[in-house]
């Protein structure tokens, strides 16, 4: 590994390890000044944030747990475009007895011109577990849009699943699913050139 390569690699981790410290101000230590949040797919209806919502949204998150943890599954080096490609696998116990929290993302990771700060994270996650956290778990600013997803049919009364819209929201949710894991695939076989 060249030393552009270990700088890009200590950054990307430091990401990960900002995350499983559950602190704010650990986890934007790897972050520009100008950085960018966005998670995908747009269907969730999730909007892009900058440093200042992103750290807010982190805040939320992180109180609902006890610990968490991101375990990368696969990194991709994309050095021409200063960036990599990282499928995570998001584990943690949940606060006040919940249980265990298990998730997966792919985030698309966008590194300053050095390799030494993250300025963009576009993050794909598991939709129907982003459902699951925004109904049972997460602060009331965690900000998924229901409306979008199926008319406004799978909420209810603070986060409740209609149960009438039931078959038609697992619909919906495969198809989502499955369009993720085609994505997962189409950018681990393009970024399969240069895998850390």
């Amino acid at each position: 590994m060249d030393e552009a390569q270990t700088r890009r690699r200590n950054t990307v981790n430091a990401l990960l390890d900002g995350y499983g410290s559950l602190s704010v101000p650990q986890l934007l230590m790897s972050t520009t000044p100008d950085f960018y949040h966005q998670v995908l797919p747009e269907s969730l209806g999730m909007m892009p944030r900058n440093r200042e919502a992103f750290a807010q949204h982190a805040a939320g998150i992180f109180n609902v747990f006890d610990e968490f943890r991101m375990v990368p599954k696969s990194i991709v080096d994309d050095g021409p475009g200063n960036m990599a490609v990282v499928h995570a696998r998001m584990q943690g116990m949940l606060k006040g007895g919940a249980g265990e929290w298990i998730n997966e993302c792919v985030m698309m990771i966008q590194l300053s011109p050095d390799g030494t700060l993250v300025s963009r994270v576009t993050e794909f996650v598991d939709s129907a577990k982003a459902l699951e956290m925004a109904r049972k778990h997460a602060p009331d600013n965690f900000d998924v849009n229901y409306s979008k997803l199926d008319g406004g049919g799978m909420r209810t009364e603070k986060g409740n699943r209609n149960e009438t819209t039931g078959s038609k929201s697992m619909t919906l949710l495969f198809g989502l699913g499955l369009a993720q894991v085609i994505t997962v695939i189409s950018l681990l076989y393009l970024g399969r050139r240069a895998i850390f």
